[in-house]
């Protein structure tokens, strides 16, 4: 008994170390605007959006969705999939999402599926697809795409490497002054300078297990270690089969 009241002793100790450096990074960090926020759908974690940023998800940053395990990756992509079509549902009609892979992410999980973009609220035909290349190849054409007009948001996917915190850095820097949103489904993850973070696990009857590591605008109250447990989706078959729009079609950027 008294080694387990020690641990938990320690582990508290720990958390107040953590959180007090939290709040010593953020004193010394830029302040952040939240600018243009989108929600991401699910109540729970919109009302913790909403509380610790005044919005949501900010449109201007980089979004980094990270799978807790290699089998979670599925989960991870489908999470991304979920955000970048909140960021897409607010965009022009004519703007598009910018899809890429890395040759390693196309190989283990195979090109986007008409049927399951749509089931998390992306339509094929607002989306240009471009697969096959490094991952620095990839950073570098979500960097290209902020400045670009007509591309509502990026997302980009990664289940080999992650990218360093120069990379990083950059990309969240160019995000916030471009105002666009940039979303990195990741198999793993290192040092960081995204906006947020969010580690997803897969759950049993198409759920995940969502559990937010990091947002920069809310450093005075940690993000919450349980996470929250939502539904990913429900698949109307009905409408698959009367819109032609949500089959696969792939229109590629190369």
């Amino acid at each position: 008994m008294r080694r387990a009241l020690n641990s938990q002793v320690k582990k508290a100790n720990r958390q107040h170390k953590l959180n007090r450096l939290h709040r010593l990074i953020a004193h010394h960090e830029p302040v952040l605007q939240t600018g243009a926020c989108v929600t991401t759908g699910f109540a729970d974690i919109d009302a913790y959006l909403s509380a610790h940023t005044g919005g949501g998800l900010p449109c201007g940053g980089l979004h980094e969705v990270a799978a807790a395990s290699s089998a979670d990756m599925a989960a991870a992509l489908g999470f991304a999939h979920r955000l970048a079509a909140r960021f897409l549902h607010h965009a022009a009609e004519d703007d598009v999402l910018l899809y890429g892979q890395t040759h390693v992410a196309c190989r283990d999980g195979g090109q986007p599926y008409g049927p399951a973009l749509a089931a998390h609220g992306l339509s094929s035909q607002r989306l240009v697809y471009l697969d096959g290349v490094t991952l620095p190849d990839l950073l570098w054409a979500g960097e290209q795409a902020l400045s670009c007009a007509s591309v509502a948001c990026s997302l980009l996917a990664s289940s080999d490497s992650a990218p360093d915190f120069t990379h990083s850095r950059r990309l969240s820097l160019a995000a916030r002054n471009a105002e666009r949103p940039l979303v990195l489904a990741l198999d793993s993850t290192g040092a960081s300078a995204a906006t947020t973070r969010w580690r997803i696990a897969a759950l049993p009857h198409n759920a995940w297990h969502v559990r937010l590591e990091k947002l920069r605008l809310a450093y005075d109250t940690p993000p919450p270690t349980s996470g929250w447990a939502v539904y990913s989706y429900r698949i109307d078959e009905q409408a698959q089969q009367q819109n032609p729009h949500i089959m696969p079609l792939m229109r590629h950027a190369v």
